[in-house]
């Protein structure tokens, strides 16, 4: 179990200030399953919360927003045999919402698909920190521990997907830069800017070991079809360990690269 001091843990007091969530939402989402606390002291009744907790709440939040109640937010995360009624209900929502329903569409996809898919990367102000990581489970912490810092600047986008850049064409090297959302007003140092761009991606379903594969399937469909690169890899990560725990098998990353222009997929 970890401590309950550990810095890398958030009171429930620091939560509600850089999330802007009462104490009696997360109180309200604990009890109904969608949020289990890192740390809960049976003895004072306090409560301490991971990066994990942070994204999963911002993950609720933001389905809130777009209109789903928490009864709805429950089913999108554990109810796989109910998904048109949602699917239904998204499709009346304003484009705000296209997210989610693409989000819908690529959970159905099945392991092993490597299907390229045009989209729109978007623009983003980014906290980015560099990396050179041994491997997967080390990238992951470095993942981690950018996120928890861009989390105590106060600045943290609600909307927008954690996401790491590859910053070599070698595949077996993991150079990356972990880029966290964060607000236009942050202006620290680790501040970067992404331009809005077309781009093509592939959205892989599974352990993070395996985005290895999705990329180079990826970089052969953009060799084969003489398509021009405009940026690096990136692996944005849709749903992981703070929705799907330690079912690996269900995780979904966005493997996408910016390119010149649209070519025929």
């Amino acid at each position: 179990m970890m401590k309950k001091h550990d810095n890398s843990l958030f009171q429930i007091g620091e939560v509600t200030k850089i999330l802007g969530v009462t104490r009696k939402a997360l109180l309200v989402y604990e009890n109904m399953g969608l949020l289990t606390p890192a740390v809960k002291d049976e003895t004072n009744g306090f409560r301490y919360y991971s990066a994990d907790n942070m994204t999963q709440i911002r993950s609720i939040r933001s389905l809130q927003a777009l209109g789903l109640s928490l009864k709805e937010v429950a089913e999108y995360y554990y109810d796989t045999e109910n998904m048109d009624k949602l699917l239904d209900k998204l499709y009346e929502l304003r484009k705000m919402l296209d997210r989610n329903i693409q989000m819908l569409q690529v959970r159905s996809a099945k392991q092993g698909d490597f299907t390229v898919h045009k989209t729109v990367l978007p623009r983003q102000v980014c906290f980015c920190r560099e990396y050179r990581c041994k491997d997967v489970a080390e990238a992951a912490i470095k993942l981690r521990d950018t996120y928890i810092a861009a989390a105590r600047t106060g600045k943290m986008s609600m909307a927008a997907r954690m996401f790491t850049v590859r910053m070599t064409d070698d595949l077996g090297i993991l150079d990356l830069m972990c880029c966290i959302p964060v607000d236009e007003s942050f202006d620290g140092a680790e501040r970067m800017e992404f331009a809005e761009t077309p781009g093509l991606c592939i959205y892989y379903r599974g352990p993070y070991e395996g985005t290895g594969e999705a990329m180079k399937a990826l970089m052969k469909h953009i060799s084969e079809n003489s398509i021009e690169a405009a940026g690096r890899l990136l692996s944005v990560y849709l749903e992981g360990p703070p929705n799907r725990g330690d079912n690996s098998a269900d995780y979904i990353t966005q493997i996408a690269v910016p390119i010149k222009k649209f070519e025929k997929v």
